[in-house]
């Protein structure tokens, strides 16, 4: 038998039944919810939306300073559905969905039990680019979490199965990742870093099918490439403008550029490890020091991706840094907090139903701040 939170018991199939269907219920419910109350809110555009519409009269190699990806799919739903708020919300929510499904199925390529691959899908939930962030106006980060999730599940499947078709699936994921955000590009260098630092790993690198892998992602991307390097400063200027700031600083720059992106790490993690925190309490320190080899793989591609974030800022002189402009990079921190527990080997009675009421709150909450803020 199993204690329920009123004090009542259940049968341990049915706990396990009902812990299989909550997380199931919340992703339902609330991407139904979210896409209903942006209908609510009516047509009055963000600045990221009203971009879509604009850009939705044809397909282009380029359109400006963000890759083509969420582009391309507005304007294939849009010739269907039309190009409208409704259609935005619906491609919004469906891609942010498509995030959490496969940062699901890539944490069960690895972890054992269900209830802690979970975390990686609730966790997914509790990071401020996704129940806050991109329920106000983000449209390209949002396709980018799902290319990054997309890559991390073919990455698992990958290092399951090391055939030529999942190298080349992996090459076909880079190369829509690099279509959907930019700064996508470091992520497939910091795994390679990251498989090499780890000998059970390294012999998914060294391995001719890698040939394979770039093959694809060349040809997926090659063709917008070249419009980048034709369009140099359509595809960077104001990007760059951002980075470097309009404000003067005492401090030398490179410490600026470390302070910012150190906020802008603690932003996208603090919440999400707080929740963990309170899910684990008392086991969170020997979650925290369990390793296996995909929690080292994972945690070292987000140290790797940071310091490249870092390099890039220190080479462009950026003075500033956004906690949404990293966001990307962390749709990887939910599924190595998963990985974490699974190694650490910790089992928490009703760790799902304890996530699911956290998170749930967390999101629905956020949800109704956004939804009264459109009246202001």
């Amino acid at each position: 038998m199993t204690d329920t939170a009123d004090g009542s018991y259940v049968s341990a199939p049915r706990a396990a039944r009902l812990d299989a269907l909550l997380p199931v219920l919340l992703l339902a419910t609330y991407f139904t919810a979210s896409f209903a109350l942006r209908l609510l809110r009516g047509g009055d555009l963000g600045s990221d939306e009203a971009e879509q519409i604009r850009l939705a009269h044809a397909l282009q190699l380029g359109y400006g300073d963000q890759p083509p990806l969420y582009n391309w799919l507005f304007y294939c739903f849009g010739k269907v559905f039309g190009a409208s708020v409704d259609t935005l919300a619906f491609l919004k929510n469906a891609t942010l969905l498509v995030s959490c499904i496969f940062l699901g199925l890539a944490a069960r390529k690895v972890v054992g039990a269900r209830d802690t691959a979970w975390i990686s899908v609730l966790g997914l939930l509790s990071l401020p680019a996704i129940f806050l962030l991109s329920q106000r106006d983000l449209t390209h980060s949002v396709g980018a979490f799902a290319a990054v999730a997309f890559f991390l599940y073919v990455l698992a499947l990958m290092a399951e199965r090391p055939s030529t078709g999942n190298y080349a699936l992996l090459g076909a994921a880079a190369g829509v990742g690099l279509l959907a955000k930019y700064n996508f590009a470091i992520i497939p260098v910091a795994t390679v870093v990251a498989l090499l630092l780890e000998p059970g790993m390294r012999r998914l690198v060294f391995n001719w099918r890698l040939a394979v892998t770039i093959a694809v992602g060349l040809a997926v991307a090659g063709p917008h490439v070249y419009w980048v390097m034709t369009h140099l400063d359509t595809a960077t200027g104001d990007t760059l403008t951002k980075m470097r700031g309009v404000a003067s600083h005492e401090a030398p720059v490179q410490l600026v550029a470390a302070w910012q992106l150190l906020a802008s790490i603690v932003k996208c993690s603090a919440l999400t490890l707080a929740i963990l925190a309170v899910v684990y309490r008392g086991h969170i320190r020997t979650i925290l020091a369990a390793s296996s080899e995909w929690t080292r793989v994972i945690g070292r591609m987000l140290l790797i991706s940071m310091f490249l974030v870092f390099v890039i800022m220190l080479a462009v002189d950026a003075t500033m840094m956004r906690p949404k402009w990293i966001s990307i990079f962390f749709v990887a921190f939910p599924l190595y907090l998963a990985f974490k527990v699974d190694a650490a080997g910790i089992q928490v009675p009703g760790a799902t139903r304890k996530l699911v009421a956290l998170v749930g709150a967390l999101i629905f909450i956020s949800l109704g701040v956004v939804f009264a803020e459109s009246f202001h």
